[in-house]
């Protein structure tokens, strides 16, 4: 397997087409309904400017980030996409910028909801924005009794774009699917004042759940990326993590490997080090294996900032420089994410900037 960029010591090989085909299949599922993409935590790390425009040619137009700060840079760069900014607002500077750079800013409760009221009485027009409603998450969102105390005010001050809500259980079948799904179809009755409102029910497993979930508008996330919570909807494997090994040394039984002494060769090993370490992703507690030309071959001792190490006794041949799989095509994120005790959405997330992001391989 060849590589470009050989200064980098990890790299993070990101499968453009299969992200292409992830969202097919998503569009194809949801016919009727706009597919927009959640790009938040630099798409879940894997570059969200990049993801955007790979996403962009297949004619995405609308994408979902966390932060004033993602929703600023990926104006920036893109001038004509729908962005909209979940996590809402705390003050009015944050949110003159965002109305100036046409953000439909998301809002979760009374308090963000003032804060547009003072930006409408700024510009004197009502603010692009959407509702989040809170169907049992409890997290963020307003209650149902916010809503019906705002109503008139949320019509007089806001250009609304969408009314949201969020899925707590569907990556598996669940009662509360339905009761939020029925909670949220009551609460839109509300706002059939605007034909322009766009619904949206769905993350990605709820895509799955039928047309019912759907209504006009669905936010893909980790499906995307291949990603899948539920380990059934079978995404096209999008990430593949690749270390190299900067140094093969053999280590005589009954001396140790790493920090603490916590390791003990029982008999005398073959140890590839590889460069990378939990400031690069990989947990510190990491227990698992990496994968060499197939090979199965264990992490021993601790996983330290920048390193770590892996028995290599059986193979017959590997040399520094040689590129060590981590997660991906021979063992699959959602099995890595399983012994880290995580999912696969943390796994990638924590991924670092020192890991070189390749796309198109």
């Amino acid at each position: 397997m060849k590589y470009v960029n050989k200064e980098f010591n990890a790299i993070l090989n990101i499968n453009s087409e299969n992200i292409k085909k992830n969202y097919l299949t998503l569009k194809k599922l949801a016919k009727d309904a706009e597919v927009a993409s959640c790009v938040k935590a630099n798409a879940y790390g894997l570059g969200m400017i990049e993801i955007c425009s790979i996403l962009k040619k297949m004619k995405c137009k609308s994408f979902f980030v966390a932060t004033v700060e993602e929703a600023l840079l990926l104006r920036n760069k893109f001038k004509s996409i729908n962005i909209y900014l979940l996590n809402g607002i705390n003050n009015i500077s944050d949110c003159k910028k965002l109305v100036k750079n046409r953000i439909i800013i998301v809002i979760n409760n009374t308090s963000q909801f003032l804060i547009l009221k003072e930006a409408y009485n700024y510009f004197n027009f009502k603010i692009l924005s959407g509702i989040h409603l809170d169907t049992g998450m409890n997290r963020l969102g307003w209650s149902q009794e916010d809503i019906d105390k705002y109503y008139m005010f949320l019509k007089k001050y806001l250009d609304l774009k969408l009314v949201m809500t969020h899925m707590i259980s569907s990556e598996k079948k669940s009662s509360l699917n339905r009761k939020q799904l029925d909670k949220f179809n009551k609460i839109k009755k509300k706002f059939s004042f605007n034909k322009n409102i766009k619904f949206s029910l769905s993350n990605s497993n709820a895509i799955f759940l039928g047309k019912n979930y759907h209504f006009n508008l669905v936010r893909a996330g980790g499906f995307l990326y291949g990603l899948d919570l539920s380990n059934k909807n079978q995404s096209k494997t999008v990430v593949s993590l690749q270390a190299k090994v900067i140094q093969i040394s053999k280590v005589n039984a009954g001396k140790s490997i790493g920090y603490g002494a916590e390791y003990i060769a029982k008999k005398n090993l073959k140890i590839a080090t590889l460069a990378i370490g939990y400031a690069d992703g990989l947990p510190r507690n990491y227990k698992g294996y990496a994968v060499y030309k197939s090979n199965k071959v264990p992490f021993v001792g601790r996983i330290s900032m920048d390193l770590s190490c892996i028995d290599v006794t059986k193979l017959k041949k590997i040399s520094v420089n040689d590129w060590v799989e981590i997660f991906g095509r021979k063992l699959s994120v959602s099995l890595f994410s399983d012994t880290c005790n995580t999912i696969p959405y943390e796994t990638t997330c924590r991924i670092g900037p020192r890991v070189k992001r390749i796309y198109n391989i």
